[in-house]
Protein backbone atom coordinates (compact mmCIF):
# COMPACT_ATOMS: atom_id res chain seq x y z
CA UNK A 1 0.00 0.00 0.00
CA UNK A 2 1.44 3.46 -0.94
CA UNK A 3 0.92 6.22 0.92
CA UNK A 4 -0.23 9.69 -0.98
CA UNK A 5 2.76 12.04 -1.57
CA UNK A 6 1.18 14.48 0.85
CA UNK A 7 0.45 12.11 3.58
CA UNK A 8 4.23 10.61 3.40
CA UNK A 9 5.76 14.78 4.23
CA UNK A 10 3.61 15.28 6.92
CA UNK A 11 4.55 11.84 8.51
CA UNK A 12 8.17 13.01 7.97
CA UNK A 13 7.72 16.85 8.95
CA UNK A 14 5.45 16.01 12.23
CA UNK A 15 8.52 15.17 14.48
CA UNK A 16 10.30 18.42 12.86
CA UNK A 17 7.30 20.61 13.96
CA UNK A 18 7.01 19.41 17.58
CA UNK A 19 8.73 21.28 20.24
CA UNK A 20 11.33 20.18 21.94
CA UNK A 21 11.44 20.67 26.06
CA UNK A 22 14.80 19.05 25.52
CA UNK A 23 16.50 21.70 23.38
CA UNK A 24 15.30 24.62 25.86
CA UNK A 25 17.40 23.33 28.49
CA UNK A 26 20.87 23.80 26.02
CA UNK A 27 23.15 26.10 27.14
CA UNK A 28 24.74 27.42 24.01
CA UNK A 29 20.63 28.68 23.27
CA UNK A 30 20.23 32.24 23.47
CA UNK A 31 17.00 33.68 24.13
CA UNK A 32 16.05 36.89 22.87
CA UNK A 33 14.31 39.84 24.53
CA UNK A 34 10.62 40.25 23.73
CA UNK A 35 9.89 42.63 20.80
CA UNK A 36 7.01 44.77 20.48
CA UNK A 37 6.29 46.00 17.13
CA UNK A 38 3.78 48.95 16.41
CA UNK A 39 2.49 50.51 13.35
CA UNK A 40 4.27 54.11 12.24
CA UNK A 41 2.06 57.06 14.01
CA UNK A 42 -0.21 58.50 11.42
CA UNK A 43 0.50 62.19 10.55
CA UNK A 44 -2.22 64.28 12.07
CA UNK A 45 -3.53 67.44 9.47
CA UNK A 46 -4.28 70.37 11.32
CA UNK A 47 -6.06 72.48 8.72
CA UNK A 48 -5.58 75.78 11.20
CA UNK A 49 -2.06 75.97 11.97
CA UNK A 50 -0.93 78.17 9.71
CA UNK A 51 -2.86 82.06 9.40
CA UNK A 52 -3.32 83.28 6.22
CA UNK A 53 -0.90 86.64 6.80
CA UNK A 54 -3.42 88.30 4.89
CA UNK A 55 -6.60 90.42 6.07
CA UNK A 56 -9.67 90.87 4.01
CA UNK A 57 -12.08 93.27 4.46
CA UNK A 58 -15.41 91.73 4.14
CA UNK A 59 -17.30 93.01 1.51
CA UNK A 60 -20.88 93.16 0.92
CA UNK A 61 -21.87 89.64 0.77
CA UNK A 62 -19.93 89.10 3.91
CA UNK A 63 -21.76 91.95 5.60
CA UNK A 64 -25.07 90.98 5.07
CA UNK A 65 -25.20 87.02 5.02
CA UNK A 66 -26.84 85.47 7.44
CA UNK A 67 -26.73 82.14 8.58
CA UNK A 68 -29.94 79.85 8.27
CA UNK A 69 -31.99 78.78 10.97
CA UNK A 70 -30.81 75.59 12.38
CA UNK A 71 -33.51 72.68 13.68
CA UNK A 72 -32.36 73.15 17.28
CA UNK A 73 -33.01 77.17 16.84
CA UNK A 74 -36.26 75.99 15.48
CA UNK A 75 -37.31 73.73 17.66
CA UNK A 76 -36.31 76.43 20.42
CA UNK A 77 -38.73 78.66 18.64
CA UNK A 78 -41.86 76.87 19.10
CA UNK A 79 -41.32 75.15 15.26
CA UNK A 80 -41.42 76.02 11.75
CA UNK A 81 -44.96 77.45 11.99
CA UNK A 82 -44.28 80.42 14.45
CA UNK A 83 -40.77 81.22 12.76
CA UNK A 84 -42.71 81.18 9.21
CA UNK A 85 -45.47 83.34 10.19
CA UNK A 86 -42.97 85.76 11.69
CA UNK A 87 -41.42 86.07 8.16
CA UNK A 88 -44.37 86.90 6.77
CA UNK A 89 -45.01 89.35 9.81
CA UNK A 90 -42.16 91.06 8.55
CA UNK A 91 -42.60 90.89 4.49
CA UNK A 92 -45.84 92.32 4.72
CA UNK A 93 -44.44 95.16 7.49
CA UNK A 94 -41.65 95.88 4.47
CA UNK A 95 -44.67 96.09 2.16
CA UNK A 96 -46.39 98.31 3.66
CA UNK A 97 -43.79 100.41 4.40
CA UNK A 98 -43.77 101.37 0.44
CA UNK A 99 -46.87 102.57 0.58
CA UNK A 100 -46.97 106.15 -0.46
CA UNK A 101 -47.88 108.42 2.38
CA UNK A 102 -46.36 105.99 4.92
CA UNK A 103 -45.13 107.19 8.08
CA UNK A 104 -43.05 105.44 10.90
CA UNK A 105 -44.95 104.69 14.06
CA UNK A 106 -43.63 107.50 16.92
CA UNK A 107 -43.49 107.90 20.30
CA UNK A 108 -42.78 111.05 22.16
CA UNK A 109 -39.95 111.20 24.48
CA UNK A 110 -41.13 111.54 27.76
CA UNK A 111 -38.82 112.01 31.04
CA UNK A 112 -40.20 110.08 34.08
CA UNK A 113 -40.28 112.13 36.95
CA UNK A 114 -37.62 111.10 40.18
CA UNK A 115 -38.98 108.45 41.98
CA UNK A 116 -38.00 110.57 45.42
CA UNK A 117 -39.25 114.27 46.18
CA UNK A 118 -36.54 116.24 48.16
CA UNK A 119 -37.84 115.47 51.57
CA UNK A 120 -37.72 111.63 50.72
CA UNK A 121 -34.11 112.06 49.52
CA UNK A 122 -33.09 113.50 52.80
CA UNK A 123 -34.95 111.21 54.82
CA UNK A 124 -33.27 108.08 53.26
CA UNK A 125 -29.63 109.47 53.06
CA UNK A 126 -30.61 110.29 57.40
CA UNK A 127 -31.20 106.65 57.53
CA UNK A 128 -28.47 105.33 55.69
CA UNK A 129 -25.98 107.18 57.38
CA UNK A 130 -27.69 106.16 61.14
CA UNK A 131 -27.58 102.78 59.70
CA UNK A 132 -30.88 101.59 59.75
Amino acid sequence: MRLPFMAAVWLAATPALAQDPAGAEDPSATTLETLTVRPEPEEVVDLYRFRNPIEVEPGTFERSWREPTSLEQLGKNGGIVPVLAGLAAKGIQAGARKIPGWKEPRQAVIARPPPLDEAQTARALRLHEAGE
